[in-house]
């Protein structure tokens, strides 16, 4: 069985309703459909579960015209999974359609949580598809949203930093944002956030300070945010050490970054994700100029084998 067979079959047992009746129309057991979307993703890859969480969103679309708020609630935290798992997928166009339903959702129900989730999910996919203004407006209105847990507005502090740090003049900008919840986050002051958030929320803050060029401190965030797993979220892994490769490199330790090179490429074929694709991408891209280094030519041999279709010699 090929890989991808493999994940997406593996995957596939992950959706599996809770014997209710109704499934759809339960709240909690919406909230427990969201968890799941959400756990087979970090475990296997949107590409492996898309198809999965597609069928979900098909069975919720009428809640908007409901008067469940409660259930419209739980339907938008469903479809915001959804958005992350389609991002995932580099399905951009499908996952603006079903993010802009949980925000829908989050609205008919009233929960300022429900949409800061929509928000922080909207912000983070237009942000990688480079639709610039559509993720700032995105942001904009994340960040000004009141009665959201101190933790999830952290988050969307961090997506408002991801969308500043590409933005001419706006580093410092960014880093204000950043440094708002990393002081908090490393303190462990969010109360709303699990230890795998808190894993999550470190390795977005890495990301966003790679995108500002502060190289080091990125790297060391991005450490600890490993480390956090545990060995836990394939997905999340390979996104937080392929991101650690670059700023290793630019700092010129190649040994370090053959490290995080064969770290990445033991953990990448776990998972069937487009976004982790294109860090394999970036980071044989990257590390090219360096393939004169026996350590790291061993581990872009390595990395190769599982993107043999963009190497560059």
């Amino acid at each position: 069985m090929k890989r991808r067979e493999f994940v997406t079959v593996a995957a596939s047992v992950m959706f599996v309703p809770t014997p209710k009746a109704g499934p759809y129309e339960d709240p909690a057991n919406v909230l427990d459909l969201a968890r799941r979307v959400a756990h087979a993703r970090d475990e296997f890859g949107g590409g492996a579960t898309a198809a999965g969480a597609l069928r979900h969103i098909r069975r919720i679309q009428p809640m908007v015209m409901g008067r469940d708020r409660r259930l419209q609630e739980a339907a938008a935290h469903l479809a915001t999974e959804a958005v992350w798992t389609l991002n995932d997928a580099r399905r951009f166009d499908t996952g603006e359609n079903v993010g802009r339903l949980a925000l829908e959702l989050a609205k008919r129900s009233e929960s300022p949580y429900a949409q800061s989730c929509a928000y922080s999910a909207l912000t983070t996919l237009n942000v990688e598809r480079s639709s610039l203004d559509r993720a700032l407006l995105y942001a904009k209105h994340g960040v000004r949203l009141r009665d959201v847990p101190e933790g999830q507005h952290a988050w969307m502090r961090v997506r408002n930093a991801w969308a500043l740090a590409l933005v001419r003049g706006q580093q410092r900008a960014s880093r204000d944002e950043l440094e708002s919840a990393q002081g908090p986050l490393v303190d462990r002051a969010f109360w709303d956030l699990s230890e795998l958030d808190v894993a999550d929320m470190m390795g977005s803050i890495g990301i966003a300070l790679n995108r500002v060029g502060a190289h080091r401190e990125a790297h060391d965030t991005l450490d600890e945010a490993v480390a956090l797993l545990g060995g836990t979220r394939p997905n999340l892994q390979s996104e937080f050490l392929a991101e650690q490769v670059i700023p290793a490199l630019r700092m010129s330790r190649p040994s370090l970054a053959a490290d995080r090179m064969l770290a990445l490429a033991h953990v990448a074929p776990l998972v069937d994700s487009g976004r982790v694709d294109g860090y394999l991408r970036d980071v044989l891209s990257e590390s090219a100029k360096w393939a004169t280094v026996p350590e790291i030519r061993a581990a872009r041999d390595q990395l190769k084998t599982l993107v043999p279709a963009a190497v560059p010699s």
